[in-house]
């Protein structure tokens, strides 16, 4: 045997105009003699047939078969480090052949998020389809924190809430035919489905189902709902945060519709980045939708090879861009993942913050602001120790250390500082300047509204704390 292909068949009956290629097996030999080029193209020809469009995959490590399968006339869509374990853990390029014109059946895109947009507006020159999308920024998502109660659940409980809502008509946002299998292969294995489910008042309102590739060591998201257009964030942070921390998981994939715009924002902000996009992968009524494949990653990522097609390396440049905008203050994530202020942001969300802060170091004694002085800056003490004083000459009220906040009052009326701070042994300092945030928050309200609530509790918590300090020095009145 000199080549191979594998056509993967769907788990479930569906309309997807997708013929979907694995497990691709080219011998040496076949590269020389144009077997494998046969083999493809015969594929290809049978896919036009059926008016499907193939997809497959390539190990960026194969740069034969990158050549060999541009040759026969796919392009490049997308590109996924960390993606499959075969000797050691590979990067992958998605590679798409359109088989069938789209003029009539794929329904348009009406907007996309910036990182999406520039994805997608490659793909679509890659394959000559017009119609790039507008790009909008500033939208929401759904919240990542509501009152209601996420928890793990087994497929049985999963599927029997999901009939119980269907007669509600529940907007579909994940498109899960792609991903089933195990391993860089797509062997079958035993498995097992895991799901969540969201309850408000005793009510399901929203559910995600997902599988946990063990030989990949990732997580792919199958299937979800959402019944009160509000909870879907809170059930794929859970989702997200179980992956990491109870699996161990690399990362967390999954296929949206790109008319899903509020859970490809709540992906966002997250740490969920596009890395390939599918156009007219998905049926809907008489037409097909968008798919952007969405990636969070758990672990430190760079580029492990260089022989990219020249082809290829353009959607390589564009999906490094968006994982290098998520390595941005990786340090300072971690700082302020567990500040109180900052308490129910994403991953995304956080690293937008931390974007706003820069490093500054103070001398023992030296002053950090006067009192008076205006409220411009918020601080994080990243290292070091800061004493609050009322009066240069009296004693510190407050001494603050590694992790804490000050300065965040006046920093959000503008107010003048009501006392000093002054740095008690070489601190270093993370600094937000009040414009910038500012800034911020006008385009992600509801990150604004996560922190502002943040502070206006712990500000409460403060002031309880005082009052009750108060009340206990009060001099007791004695009866005569």
């Amino acid at each position: 045997m000199l080549a191979s292909v594998a056509v993967l068949g769907a788990v479930a009956a569906n309309e997807n105009p997708v013929c979907n290629l694995g497990r691709n097996l080219f011998h040496p030999a076949s590269y020389a003699d144009g077997s494998a080029d046969v083999l493809l193209q015969k594929l290809t020809e049978l896919a036009i047939l059926r008016r499907q469009m193939c997809v497959t995959r390539v190990l960026a490590s194969d740069s034969r078969q990158q050549v060999l399968i541009e040759k026969t006339g796919f392009v490049c869509v997308g590109f996924q480090p960390l993606k499959h374990i075969t000797k050691s853990r590979e990067e992958v390029l998605f590679y798409v052949k359109n088989s069938r014109s789209m003029a009539a059946s794929r329904l348009p895109l009406s907007e996309s998020l910036p990182q999406i947009g520039e994805l997608a507006i490659a793909a679509l020159n890659h394959l000559a389809i017009p119609g790039a999308p507008a790009i909008r920024d500033g939208g929401t998502g759904y919240p990542l924190q509501t009152d209601v109660v996420v928890a793990a659940a087994n497929e049985d409980a999963y599927k029997a809430a999901r009939e119980a809502v269907a007669s509600q008509n529940p907007p579909t946002e994940i498109s899960s035919n792609f991903n089933w299998g195990s391993g860089f292969m797509r062997v079958k294995s035993a498995v097992t489905l895991r799901a969540t489910l969201c309850h408000r008042e005793d009510k399901v309102v929203a559910g995600m189902r997902y599988l946990y590739d063990e030989q990949d060591r990732c997580v792919r998201i199958m299937d979800a709902f959402c019944t009160d257009n509000l909870s879907l964030g809170a059930v794929l942070k859970h989702v997200a945060k179980a992956a990491e921390s109870e699996l161990g998981a690399a990362y967390v994939e999954m296929d949206v519709l790109t008319s899903a715009v509020k859970l490809l924002i709540s992906a966002e902000q997250l740490g969920f980045v596009p890395v390939a996009y599918l156009p007219g992968f998905h049926k809907v009524h008489d037409g097909t939708m968008d798919l952007v494949k969405m990636v969070k990653l758990n672990q430190t990522y760079s580029i492990e090879h260089e022989g990219f097609t020249t082809h290829a390396l353009v959607i390589v440049n564009v999906i490094k861009r968006c994982l290098q905008d998520q390595s941005i203050g990786v340090p300072f994530v971690n700082l302020l993942r567990d500040l109180e202020i900052f308490k129910g942001l994403g991953d995304g969300e956080l690293r937008k913050v931390a974007r706003l802060f820069s490093q500054k170091l103070f001398r023992p004694g030296e002053k950090v602001f006067g009192k008076d002085d205006p409220g411009n800056e918020a601080f994080i003490v990243m290292r070091g120790q800061i004493e609050i004083v009322l009066d240069e000459n009296s004693a510190p009220i407050a001494t603050l250390g590694q992790g804490q906040v000050f300065g965040e009052l006046s920093f959000l009326d503008g107010g003048k500082r009501g006392a000093l701070a002054i740095a008690k042994q070489a601190s270093i300092l993370l600094v937000m300047q009040r414009p910038q945030f500012f800034e911020l928050t006008q385009r992600e309200p509801n990150l604004g509204l996560s922190i502002m609530r943040n502070i206006a509790l712990e500000l409460t918590v403060r002031l309880r704390r005082t009052t009750a300090a108060l009340s206990s020095t009060k001099p007791t009145a004695s009866v005569s």
